[in-house]
């Protein structure tokens, strides 16, 4: 494994924005995440950790520390259980579970990035998640040491894991997945897809910006006296971002090289040649303006670095 310098991150990330990191490596086993590991301590580095590169921001400047670009590709079929690395890409894991005859990852149809990345943030559409099926998580602690949780250990909620909590490194899971029905679980898959495809847009970006509000935190009576209606989200108790930033009229919203996507407004686009800056100051914008017209206080999903 080599270890490189002064790589630009905007390329390992879906939004295409991001300075310089100061070393930069490819790591495809766990003896090379523990090289770097290795290299990060002798050199006093901090480590960022990327997957797929969604639901990241990077900073203009970069990242001073090692960034390490997780390739683990391990995928075995063991029954009904799989286990799968970090590095593994989510929608193929979804193929080729199908593929077997396996069923349980429709949910993820769609969802960019990579299974370490989708554990991480507990990552879901339509009342399912990840921690719906991991079963076990094998990774690095905060002290750099490999320890092993069960599904039930890992704090798992609403775009929310453990793994947020501290800084680890998800090596690989092993994941409980059920066989099916495959002829309907081909049909759910290529309707979300298709769904995703009329109504997400195209250009780079870093995913969904904020979390969908939870009926639980916002006072549904004021909400309804501010002119936002919610009876058709009672069934998820979740209010989507989208619709409250539609409603606002915020849609197509500028700042310099970056936009509120018309096609959903819960994605901020990357249309000319964007800065971390830029992006910054439309998410500010986004929730000063929530927060005057509907009292509620937008929280981004996006991760900020540097």
């Amino acid at each position: 494994m080599k270890i490189k310098q002064n790589i630009l991150l905007k390329d390992y990330t879906t939004f295409k924005i991001g300075g310089p990191a100061d070393y930069f490596c490819l790591a495809r086993s766990q003896e090379d995440v523990q090289t770097a590991i290795d290299f990060a301590k002798e050199k006093n580095l901090e480590i960022l950790v990327l997957g797929g590169g969604s639901n990241l921001l990077i900073s203009d400047t970069g990242f001073r520390g090692l960034a390490i670009k997780l390739d683990l590709q391990k995928l075995e079929y063991h029954d009904d259980e799989v286990i799968v690395g970090a590095g593994v890409i989510l929608a193929y894991l979804l193929n080729k579970s199908l593929a077997r005859g396996l069923t349980g990852l429709e949910f993820a149809a769609g969802i960019p990035g990579t299974v370490g990345g989708a554990i991480r943030g507990n990552a879901g559409t339509y009342g399912l998640a990840m921690s719906d099926v991991v079963k076990e998580i094998t990774y690095f602690d905060e002290n750099y040491q490999i320890k092993v949780c069960q599904g039930d250990e890992c704090h798992f909620a609403y775009r929310h894991s453990i793994f947020k909590e501290i800084k680890a490194i998800i090596i690989e899971a092993k994941l409980k997945l059920a066989k099916g029905d495959l002829r309907v679980a081909q049909k759910l898959v290529a309707e979300r897809l298709k769904y995703r495809q009329d109504t997400q847009p195209t250009e780079p970006s870093a995913g969904c910006i904020f979390k969908n509000v939870e009926f639980k935190t916002v006072d549904i009576e004021d909400l309804k006296k501010r002119g936002l209606e919610t009876e058709q989200f009672v069934k998820h108790q979740k209010i989507p971002t989208a619709y409250i930033i539609e409603k606002a009229g915020l849609k197509g919203h500028t700042i310099g090289g970056v936009k509120v996507s018309e096609k959903h407004a819960n994605y901020i686009i990357n249309t000319d040649q964007a800065t971390a800056e830029q992006v910054v100051m439309l998410i500010s914008f986004i929730k000063q303006q929530i927060r005057d017209k509907y009292g509620i206080q937008l929280q981004e999903e996006v991760q900020f670095i540097g």
